[in-house]
């Protein structure tokens, strides 16, 4: 399978193992891409023979991942670790799992019209810090807090439950959670990226949306915070919560479900929609509306 990287400029990823990288579209016609060292050294070519090794893997509840990779993390199971890609290349794909945290890195420069792909299994997962492009997806979270910050264009699918939800998005990348059961909740977006935090049924949603991302989310909360600076948007029409303190800051929009207090605030051009009828109300701005 060949991936489908479209990059408008080059964008200089973060330093890995010490290698800065950069990654541009291939020139060719093969819709491959190119992993191209900041430093100029020549990148090493795929040889386009996909091969699958096992590696030995502790038990780890944090992940680390940096580079443009496919990566599934499968909870719930006795350890292991697979990776798939060019047999060349596999060795350039790092892994180490001491210290609790299994850390997963491209050392070097690749040229490749095929995915590195790293298939994990672990019976607990606390946090993944991700960085860069390609693809998450974890399955199977049961029941523990999880801690989630993703930093880049990754796409990024989680589903199972947690007791509690933080996450970080920052850039264009997208967090889908549908399949995911959350308790109380904090959450970020920072630029253009996209957060759907799935059903949420814990005591709080704490929410700030920074720039021309969106979050959404369905579900009950016994009170939410929620902010929204710039052109984003917050569609919580589908959560009910017992209180709200909802606020815009721009042009950006929020809409949510309130039953009984609601404090709510519009600086600028930016819209907040409000469904049910709470008995305490406290509005500022022009462009607040209570849907009855």
């Amino acid at each position: 399978m060949r991936t489908a990287i479209s990059i408008a400029v080059i964008t200089a990823l973060a330093t890995l193992a010490g290698c800065a990288v950069i990654v541009v579209p291939d020139d060719g016609n093969g819709g491959g891409v190119h992993y191209s060292s900041a430093f100029g050294s020549s990148a090493v070519q795929g040889n386009g023979q996909q091969t699958t090794e096992r590696r030995d893997a502790a038990a780890s509840d944090g992940i680390d991942i940096n580079g443009p990779m496919q990566v599934e993390v499968r909870v719930g199971e006795a350890a292991s670790l697979q990776v798939e890609g060019d047999s060349n290349l596999l060795p350039m794909l790092r892994t180490d799992a001491t210290g609790g945290t299994l850390r997963i890195w491209i050392d070097g420069s690749i040229r490749s019209a095929n995915p590195l792909r790293v298939i994990y299994t672990t019976p607990q997962l606390r946090q993944v810090n991700a960085n860069g492009s390609g693809r998450l997806s974890v399955s199977g979270l049961n029941g523990a807090p999880f801690n989630l910050s993703q930093n880049g264009s990754r796409q990024v699918q989680l589903s199972g439950n947690v007791s509690r939800f933080d996450v970080r998005v920052n850039g264009s990348g997208a967090v889908d959670a549908a399949g995911l059961q959350s308790g109380s909740t904090v959450a970020s977006v920072n630029g253009s990226g996209r957060l759907n935090l799935g059903r949420l049924s814990g005591d709080t949603l704490n929410l700030e949306v920074r720039g021309s991302g969106g979050a959404s989310a369905t579900g009950n909360v016994r009170g939410m915070n929620v902010r929204v600076y710039g052109s984003g948007s917050a569609d919580l029409a589908g959560l009910s919560g017992q209180s709200a303190e909802l606020a815009t800051y721009g042009s950006g929009s929020i809409s949510a479900g309130v039953s009984q207090s609601l404090v709510a605030d519009t600086t600028g051009s930016g819209h907040v929609t409000v469904y049910g009828n709470p008995s305490q109300r406290s509005i500022s701005g022009k462009h607040v509306s209570v849907m009855q």
